[in-house]
């Protein structure tokens, strides 16, 4: 890969106390080396970081913080570097002991790029729009105040495909596998994949298995029997949904762009990492 330019952003989360003094640590770091570098809350960032002008997007947070910066930068094909300060870090390449050695390869072009689908989701209501949004993780329908499950005719390239009565339906990328859709029983599907997952939530006397669909696809979740919804998207409320709304799910013409120098099989190493205090439970209970 090339050198990367002179302009690099940083976001961070604020709520995270390690962020703080490390954030003046990376800010002055990069500085030393002649790049022009920007830092910001990430609650700031759409209004102080022009991302069309920036050659890298440094992260200090979680998996959340990638997504929130996932969001900004995808359109514009920035580059996203995360350092972990979260407690999973599925998306993240560099720990708060590690990231100089990181981010030095990244700076000369010692790296390669990975590229992750995204969803783009729209909420209808009748012939208007009610919200737009895209998603790195997924895009989730579910039951709304009434707390009761919900009715979701769900439909693939205009053909019928089941009704759930359910918690929620998931519709998820690749990336979104190891996240919400894993913890309902849905499968994991490595990053360099680009199908779309249907997995339901608590789904009661419909269609409980995930379903993985090809990238192409066009899903429509319709709301029915008269009750409420809510749509999320990568964790965040979007709308609130009535009987008769419907939403519509495709393969998002952007993609999210991370630098990585881990080496490309680094996804099967960082999963089994991430499930071995699980699994060493699972032993030493197995072992009484």
């Amino acid at each position: 890969m090339e050198n990367i330019g002179e302009n690099i952003g940083i976001l961070y989360n604020a709520r995270i106390a390690q962020a703080h003094p490390l954030v003046e640590e990376v800010l002055a770091w990069i500085e030393r080396r002649g790049r022009q570098v920007c830092a910001c809350e990430i609650e700031e960032a759409s209004d102080a970081l022009d991302f069309q002008a920036t050659d890298l997007l440094v992260t200090l947070g979680g998996d959340g913080s990638i997504l929130r910066a996932a969001h900004l930068a995808a359109p514009c094909g920035t580059l996203i570097l995360g350092i972990n300060l979260g407690r999973v870090g599925f998306l993240t390449e560099a720990e708060p002991f590690s990231w100089r050695d990181v981010l030095s390869r990244v700076l000369v072009g010692d790296y390669w790029i990975e590229e992750r689908m995204m969803l783009w989701a729209e909420a209808r209501r009748g012939d208007g729009v009610l919200r737009q949004a895209e998603a790195l993780n997924d895009v989730v329908v579910g039951r709304g105040k009434e707390g009761r499950a919900v009715h979701l005719h769900t439909e693939v390239d205009g053909g019928s495909l089941a009704t759930y009565v359910a918690d929620g339906l998931i519709v998820a990328t690749p990336t979104g596998s190891t996240a919400y859709a894993l913890a309902a029983g849905g499968p994991i599907l490595p990053p360099q994949l680009r199908n779309i997952l249907l997995v339901p939530v608590a789904p009661h006397l419909s269609m409980e298995r995930p379903i993985v669909l090809a990238e192409g696809v066009t899903v429509r979740v319709a709301i029915g029997g008269g009750r409420t919804a809510v749509l999320s998207v990568d964790g965040q409320v979007q709308a609130g949904l009535e009987s008769g709304d419907a939403v519509v799910v495709k393969a998002s013409p952007h993609v999210t762009r991370f630098a990585r120098v881990q080496e490309q099989t680094y996804f099967y190493k960082t999963l089994v990492a991430r499930l071995v205090p699980r699994n060493q439970v699972i032993n030493r209970e197995s072992n009484v």
